[in-house]
């Protein structure tokens, strides 16, 4: 990772890190985030197969924009989730560097150290 300052460093890209990354974007603050996982799913992609949200699509969605849904019931299954938060990664094409684990973070003016795998 190249020596940058930001305003934020966002430590994991799941619904989370999403989400504030869309705020920060808006507030116009400067950021990267980093994500240990090769793509966009977040802890999705290392869930069971029969997985799905335990809530309706219209009260799990990302700031921004909603995530679709079949019916107005609907609980998303696993790949429709992953699938929404791969779109929403491009969608929004937030500063993103993948593959990076964070071991440590120091208070030096705020440093950090990682590793990629």
């Amino acid at each position: 990772m190249s020596s940058e300052t930001f305003d934020v460093v966002v430590i994991g890209a799941g619904q989370a890190g999403l989400a504030s990354a869309y705020y920060l974007r808006r507030a116009g603050l400067s950021f990267v985030m980093l994500d240990a996982e090769d793509g966009p799913g977040g802890a999705w992609r290392h869930g069971w197969n029969s997985l799905h949200l335990f809530s309706p699509a219209s009260f799990s969605s990302l700031p921004g924009w909603m995530m679709p849904s079949r019916t107005k019931a609907s609980y998303p299954a696993k790949s429709e989730v992953i699938d929404y938060l791969t779109r929403y990664e491009e969608r929004y094409r937030f500063p993103m560097e993948r593959s990076v684990v964070v071991t440590s973070v120091t208070k030096r003016c705020w440093s950090f150290g990682s590793d990629r795998r």
